[in-house]
């Protein structure tokens, strides 16, 4: 006897035997297994599509001239739009136009509905295939249904909202991108308009120290000086015409004094006049004790009298040009002190300055994006960009789109054919009994001795007889059933006979 390493007894597999002794119920399995495959893949109800071609045209207009404001691609655009087109609205809008599309129950969900819409509507992006990341020129748009002329009519409503979807969304982004450039437009102007009163009122408060008055404050500053030089020059010749007389005076009897208390005042008056105004009370003061003396002089010859009314004219000469070199070093004070702020008030204005021309540049720039802008909206409101245009409308499908029957009815003849052998060779492999002379060789090792023929009843071989019948019977059914199925739902018979005659040259 054969074991196998476990110590247990191998009995041979009866695949073949299985197999013979199940055949008719194998073929019968078969047959019946096909028939049902081709009915339910038949009952399978068709699915029609139909689909539109658009085309994506590019901007007419030369870009050099006219550059639109939308530039997102036309892949993403038409994701969008899709995504806008396939919203719970539009989608139930659609559902209320064609209740065909609710199917014979009223009572279906909403959600369930538009979700079934949802996936009937089909995007296809068309490009250049000869490149790797190619723009996309085309898209094809469809629709499936069960119902083709429902199929055409939902495709030529979508095709209708992806091209006005595709207007009004270029137009919407063409008009915010113009009223975003104009509000910031209006803001640099507030802008603009403030800094140019900012510096209004910088060079209003420093108007007498502007950096454009420099040369003017320079030149009468230079006049100023030389004014002063002219001035100090003729007092001291006024002074030392002075003192000549004084000396003339001087030579007269009792004079020496008193000519010496005023020659005292009058050099004070000078020095105080240089400094102060006419109206000071030091001034004013030295003023009177000179003429009390003047008018307290001793009394001299007429000729000591013309020297004290020399003495006098040239005091009051010298009163004079003290009163105009003290009015000259006072402008030179304000010239010098307007120049040395000259300097502070020019680093002021030059910041505004800078500001403003900082906020010109941006504003112009801005006005001319805006302008840009209003161009672009104007070239997507004529439709004169880039563009969706029907190159092939939605057509009436003569032909189911889905399923493919040839590929099913192949995969339910090979299930119903690989099943049932299947089955079979399983409980094959599953008999362990011992069958036949040589399953018994095999597993004693000897041959036997007799081998005894399987004696038929008259009982089996009715049975036998009428289990042959039934099968006849199924097969016939099973025959009959599938030519009716071909007849109905593939091609009638009369066409397909007169076809294979065609075919073979017997009509």
């Amino acid at each position: 006897m054969t074991y196998d390493e476990e110590g247990k007894l191998q009995v041979p597999t009866n695949y073949v035997a299985t197999l013979l002794r199940y055949k008719y119920y194998v073929v019968m399995a078969i047959v019946i297994l096909a028939g049902l495959s081709i009915f339910a893949v038949k009952m399978v109800p068709s699915i029609y599509r139909s689909e539109a071609i658009v085309l994506v045209e590019t901007q007419q207009i030369p870009d050099e001239l006219v550059k639109s404001t939308v530039t997102s691609v036309a892949a993403e655009r038409i994701q969008i739009i899709k995504q806008r087109v396939m919203t719970r609205e539009k989608l139930l809008n659609i559902a209320n136009k064609y209740p065909d599309l609710k199917g014979d129950s009223d009572n279906v969900l909403i959600s369930s509905l538009v979700e079934g819409l949802r996936q009937a509507i089909t995007v296809e992006m068309m490009g250049d295939g000869r490149r790797r990341h190619a723009n996309t020129i085309a898209f094809k748009l469809g629709f499936d249904s069960r119902d083709p002329q429902i199929a055409q009519s939902v495709a030529n409503d979508l095709v209708t909202l992806f091209l006005d979807e595709n207007v009004k969304s270029r137009t919407e982004r063409a008009t915010e991108t113009t009223d975003f450039l104009k509000s910031e437009a209006d803001k640099l102007k507030r802008r603009l308009a403030q800094t140019e009163q900012a510096i209004a009122d910088f060079k209003q408060k420093h108007k007498d120290a502007l950096p454009e008055h420099l040369n003017l404050y320079m030149n009468m500053l230079q006049r100023a000086q030389a004014s002063r030089v002219d001035l100090q020059r003729q007092i001291e010749a006024e002074r030392n015409q002075r003192s000549l007389y004084e000396v003339q005076l001087s030579s007269a009897p009792g004079a020496q004094v008193h000519q010496g208390r005023l020659q005292q005042l009058y050099s004070e008056y000078e020095k105080l006049s240089s400094q102060y105004q006419e109206n000071h009370p030091d001034i004013r003061r030295l003023k009177g004790e000179i003429a009390s003396l003047e008018s307290s002089a001793p009394a001299t010859s007429n000729v000591g009298t013309v020297i004290k009314q020399k003495i006098a004219s040239s005091n009051r000469q010298l009163s004079l040009l003290g009163q105009q070199l003290g009015k000259t070093n006072n402008e030179i004070r304000e010239l010098e002190e307007k120049v040395l702020t000259i300097p502070d008030v020019e680093r002021g204005l030059l910041t505004l300055n800078r500001d403003y021309k900082s906020v010109k540049g941006q504003y112009d720039q801005v006005l001319n994006n805006t302008m840009q802008a209003q161009m672009a909206e104007s070239l997507e409101q004529g439709r004169k960009a880039e563009r969706f245009s029907i190159l092939e409308p939605p057509q009436l499908p003569d032909q189911p789109h889905s399923p493919d029957r040839k590929q099913l009815m192949a995969a339910g003849i090979g299930a119903s054919v690989s099943i049932p052998i299947a089955i079979v060779l399983l409980l094959g492999f599953l008999d362990k009994s011992v069958r036949g002379a040589v399953a018994v060789e095999a597993v004693t090792g000897n041959a036997p001795l007799v081998v005894i023929p399987l004696i038929t009843t008259k009982e089996e071989i009715r049975k036998k007889r009428n289990r042959t019948l039934l099968i006849i019977v199924c097969i016939t059914l099973a025959v009959i059933a599938a030519v009716g199925l071909i007849h109905f739902y593939v091609k009638p018979l009369d066409m397909l006979l007169y076809k294979l005659m065609f075919k073979f040259g017997l009509s």
